[in-house]
């Protein structure tokens, strides 16, 4: 066939994936891709006995032109293959293995179909579902049913990523105020403390709140990207924590 492709991708954004949520796409992927892959193996059996194949000699292999993948990472970067009836069977896989990426691929050669879905639990990686193939009805179809199931999964908050600037603020003002109180704190009990920065404190306060807001910067920043990494574009919820 020598007709025209047709590509649909989709990003996947502020998703989180439960072990649920997991196997539900794992079977959709499965039934989409059956449903491209019985269609060739009726143009591929046409196709044979079209070539005078007697239609009693024709196997399955003769007619199944595709490869899929399934593929998932763990925290440890072990990786995980096998057919879907083979993970789901390995329900323990799910409760014990943290996993960080899943890769599903499917292809079929009779009407050239691409059917592609990455999940990594990233920042910066990105994480889409690909579909492409000569038939145009499938491919929308199929990134119609995918973005509806897309839609029942839980969202990711975005308050720390919208908030960038105000959590970095705040954060700097409670650094400022707390080594104020501590400063003050040792001046009060006489402890030994160097007296220029008792002159700074009592003289040029002002001057002395920015130095604080230099030093406090670098932390507040990593608390912000320890609070971004709670909360990651893309999480999934698999394993014991």
């Amino acid at each position: 066939m020598n007709e025209l492709e047709e590509k649909r991708e989709i990003s996947i954004d502020n998703k989180i994936f439960y072990k649920d949520d997991i196997i539900s796409l794992f079977k959709l992927f499965n039934k989409l891709s059956n449903e491209i892959l019985d269609k060739s193996k009726k143009i591929k059996r046409e196709e044979l006995i079209q070539k005078e194949w007697k239609e009693s000699n024709i196997e399955e292999r003769d007619i199944d032109q595709s490869h899929s993948r399934l593929e998932f990472t763990s925290s440890d970067n072990s990786t995980y293959t096998g057919s879907l009836d083979q993970i789901l069977d390995e329900d323990a896989i799910f409760r014990n293995i943290n996993i960080t990426e899943i890769n599903l691929y499917f292809a079929e050669y009779v009407f050239d179909s691409q059917f592609k879905i990455r999940i990594i639990q990233s920042d910066s990686s990105p994480s889409y579902v690909s579909v492409e193939g000569q038939d145009r009805t499938w491919v929308n179809g199929t990134i119609r049913l995918v973005e509806d199931f897309l839609s029942t999964c839980r969202n990711q908050s975005t308050f720390v990523k919208k908030f960038q600037i105000l959590i970095i603020t705040l954060t700097i003002l409670i650094l400022v105020l707390f080594l104020l109180i501590l400063i003050e704190f040792f001046i009060k009990t006489q402890l030994l403390f160097p007296k220029i920065v008792a002159k700074l404190f009592t003289k040029d306060l002002i001057f002395f709140i920015i130095v604080l807001s230099l030093i406090t910067t670098t932390p507040a920043i990593f608390i912000y990207k320890g609070l971004k990494k709670l909360f990651q574009k893309i999480e999934i919820q698999t394993g014991k924590d």
